[in-house]
């Protein structure tokens, strides 16, 4: 009786264990979240040998020379440990303590403003991106004030304030004019965590491990301990379809084992 096939409708998890770059230890396995695509590709390039004696050549001989394993995957998980593996990079928590800021110059020194444009408040090096939660003006116990020289700017006439962002916005038609170089922001922040993703240069190492639930078809699960991400085309921030990020997967041997094992569901002894 021949035996049965083993049609099947793939499905599973994917989970990445970060390489710690100083220990060289992989960390943790991270649930990558859903990922509707995972691909793995293997190529070989052969060397191959004819025989030429007689009549028309015939091939008698071939060594593979390399193997190259890759692969890819698109996970819909849009949260910020994945955007940062696109990017190269790392997150971090952003934390700020409620403080008060005086006579922050808005605009670029010798430039000043421009009315219609808008400026970020609380720009850094430490903290590039600028100020978020400005305590809004009339809070007990704060102070806001927008400032041409000696002069107090009226917030609806002369600028908008967008107090979550940190961003302010000058008004056609109000105090301020095109290249004034004397206005001077004091307000105060208050104390907020935000996650912060910073980008780097080199792909991310670690370890690939799938987990599958087929709905159809015998579960195989795969391991991969040496891989490197990168990014695999398009990250669309803006469109009318879900968010997907695109990796590739480079699959590496590591010296103390192969580059792949696979294995079906354990059963009782």
């Amino acid at each position: 009786m021949a035996a049965e096939n083993n049609y099947t409708l793939g499905r599973g998890e994917l989970y990445f264990a970060r390489r710690d770059p100083t220990t060289g230890l992989l960390k943790g396995e991270r649930y990558l979240g859903n990922t509707p695509e995972f691909n793995l590709t293997f190529e070989s390039e052969d060397l191959e040998h004819f025989s030429s004696d007689r009549g028309i050549k015939e091939l008698d001989k071939s060594v593979i020379l390399q193997i190259t394993r890759s692969g890819s995957l698109i996970t819909d998980n849009i949260n910020p440990e994945n955007v940062a593996l696109f990017f190269f990079g790392s997150t971090d928590a952003l934390t700020v303590a409620q403080a008060t800021v005086t006579d922050e110059v808005v605009g670029p020194a010798g430039i000043g403003v421009e009315i219609g444009m808008f400026y970020q408040l609380g720009m850094t090096s430490n903290n590039p991106t600028g100020a978020r939660k400005i305590i809004y003006p009339g809070t007990a116990g704060t102070t806001f004030a927008l400032k041409k020289g000696a002069t107090t700017l009226v917030s609806g006439t002369d600028y908008i304030l967008n107090a979550e962002k940190g961003r302010i916005e000058f008004l056609d038609g109000g105090a301020v004019a095109d290249g004034d170089t004397t206005i001077k922001a004091t307000y105060s922040v208050a104390a907020s965590v935000r996650t912060r993703i910073i980008s780097g240069s080199s792909p991310v190492d670690g370890a690939l491990r799938f987990i599958a639930y087929n709905p159809v078809g015998e579960n195989i699960d795969y391991y991969l301990p040496s891989v490197s991400l990168s990014p695999n085309g398009d990250y669309a921030l803006k469109g009318d379809e879900w968010q997907q990020i695109p990796f590739n997967v480079k699959v590496l041997k590591p010296a103390n084992g192969e580059a792949l094992y696979a294995e079906g569901s354990a059963v009782t002894a």
